[in-house]
């Protein structure tokens, strides 16, 4: 059997040294690679992606800026 090609949100969180939450909000602004997995949406991360943003840190601060409230 092959192993898992991807891995929670939670997990790459923990892998890239950040907060769950702003692992979901990059996830949803597209600034890394996701699945949607099951009819109840739950996000997998490809290792890859993993992989590519740790030898590119750059690339996951490149993405949507977002706008201050007054």
């Amino acid at each position: 059997m092959e192993p898992c090609q991807t891995v929670s949100v939670t997990e790459a969180a923990r892998l890239l040294g950040i907060g769950r939450v702003r692992m979901y909000d990059a996830v949803r602004e597209g600034r890394v690679a996701s699945l949607r997995v099951g009819t109840k949406p739950k996000y997998r991360i490809p290792k890859r992606a993993i992989e590519r943003l740790l030898d590119h840190p750059e690339e996951f601060q490149q993405g949507r800026k977002r706008s201050a409230r007054s």
